[in-house]
């Protein structure tokens, strides 16, 4: 009888030891896949990062920098330039990464460049124009002395002598802000 209970504990014990194994041997493996991923999101920022810094460093990027003065001078807002990264990777090699010098103004954005970054060489492949522009910048193609930018002088209707006391009887009637009421005479 012990011999048989002795044999029953034994089997018993080996049975969890071997369960307890590959619950240890899953665990591992889940933990090696967390870390792998946390190490390729890694990967990404710093590739993300890289790619950011060496945009601002573009002779392009300060060309469209210089021209935002020319914009605020003209006053049609606060015009900014930001260098951005698509982060969505959506190519499976994802050996390159796809990087933009945007300028907005307002609500209006426009990426004026498309830059590459290949990942292996950790530096920018192709910088080339997209194209793109904001509605100030058609306005400022056409030259100011050009025909299309050119004022007609309108011609003013000439008013009557009536229109004139009309309308300055009705300025008398309007209150002003910050002005005294002369009293009325009577007697006029």
């Amino acid at each position: 009888m012990k011999n048989i209970l002795f044999a029953l504990v034994i089997i018993v014990s080996l049975g969890s030891d071997v369960a307890a194994q590959q619950d240890r041997n899953e665990r591992r493996e889940e933990l090696k896949e967390a870390q792998d991923e946390k190490k390729a999101k890694n990967n990404d920022r710093v590739d993300y990062n890289l790619l950011r810094r060496q945009i601002l460093t573009l002779p392009e990027y300060a060309e469209q920098r210089s021209r935002l003065q020319e914009i605020r001078k003209a006053g049609k807002g606060i015009p900014k330039i930001y260098a951005v990264v698509d982060s969505l990777n959506d190519n499976n090699d994802a050996k390159k990464l796809v990087g933009y010098i945007m300028l907005t103004l307002g609500d209006n954005s426009a990426n004026v460049y498309e830059v590459t970054y290949d990942r292996a060489a950790k530096k920018i492949v192709q910088v080339k124009p997209t194209g793109e522009t904001l509605e100030i910048d058609k306005e400022e193609a056409t030259e100011p002395g050009s025909k299309q930018n050119v004022k007609k002088p309108t011609a003013r209707n000439k008013k009557s002598d009536e229109d004139d006391e009309d309308e300055e009887e009705n300025e008398e009637d309007k209150p002003t802000r910050g002005k005294k009421k002369e009293p009325k005479d009577e007697d006029e």
